[in-house]
């Protein structure tokens, strides 16, 4: 009987040693019911770059096939997204205009061309090379996001809706957001190729604070717009609106 036993402990004991050996052994840890979310996932920081122009400006027919080339052939949209605003002359409107008023209170400083790089972020005044913007977008491409943004889009006859996530990934309270966006389209012509149609500011959704890992849900309905028949593109895009810090936070391309 006693036999019995000590054979039965020694049997049990090397089963146990086996599976701790699969566990341990190897540096593989099962993962607990906590770990899982967004775990393996990495953020990035995408950058959108506005393009003040309008018809007829000498220096804008200068940077607009550096941008547009760039944002065809050098950037994914996962990357850069480049928007045209005409707050001036053919295919200019008022919201265009606002945004630029609301950047720039000083009306000296709202000539054309005019790029900002993830809003007040940085920005170039005027002409300037090829090497430069890009060494501009760059610079944004690599700072570290302090927002990770989802949004999925919906169009009936009634018009469009997006809605989506925003969460603070940053270590710091975040304060004053709002997420926005814009609609572009290709007006087939050099130089207004991501022509900005609409600008969803009337629509915005407002974000008094958000806490470090904290997730917000938003949804912005846009009465009328026709999105797939006017065969448009877009970006919702998450701004710090205080006076001081009209900065982009986090851009997503919509298709």
């Amino acid at each position: 009987m006693m036999k019995k036993i000590f054979v039965l402990f020694i049997a049990v004991s090397l089963i146990a040693l086996t599976i701790s050996g699969c566990g341990g052994g190897n540096g593989f840890t099962p993962p607990s019911g906590n770990e899982g979310e967004g775990e393996g996932e990495v953020e990035t920081q995408v950058v959108l770059v506005e393009l003040f122009i309008q018809e007829g400006c000498p220096n804008c027919a200068i940077i607009e096939p550096y941008l547009e080339s760039m944002a065809a052939n050098d950037y994914s949209r996962d990357e850069m997204i480049l928007v045209e605003l005409a707050p001036y002359g053919i295919y200019s409107n008022q919201e265009a205009l606002d945004r630029y008023k609301w950047y720039l209170p000083n009306t000296s400083d709202r000539s054309t061309p005019n790029t900002l790089f993830n809003g007040m972020r940085d920005r170039i005044y005027g002409s300037s090379s090829y090497s430069s913007f890009k060494t501009r977008i760059d610079a944004q491409l690599n700072s570290t996001p302090t927002i990770h943004l989802e949004a999925t889009r919906k169009t009936t006859a009634e018009g469009t809706a997006i809605t989506g996530k925003v969460k603070n990934i940053s270590d710091t309270e975040l304060t004053g957001l709002a997420v926005n966006g814009m609609v572009f389209k290709n007006r087939n012509k050099s130089g207004f190729r991501y022509s900005v149609t609409d600008i969803f500011e009337d629509e915005k959704y407002y974000i008094s604070s958000l806490a470090p890992g904290e997730v917000t849900n938003f949804s912005i309905n846009i009465e009328g717009l026709n999105w797939d028949g006017q065969g448009l593109n877009g970006v919702v895009f998450v701004q710090s609106i205080h006076h001081a810090k009209k900065i982009i936070r986090q851009s997503l391309y919509i298709k």
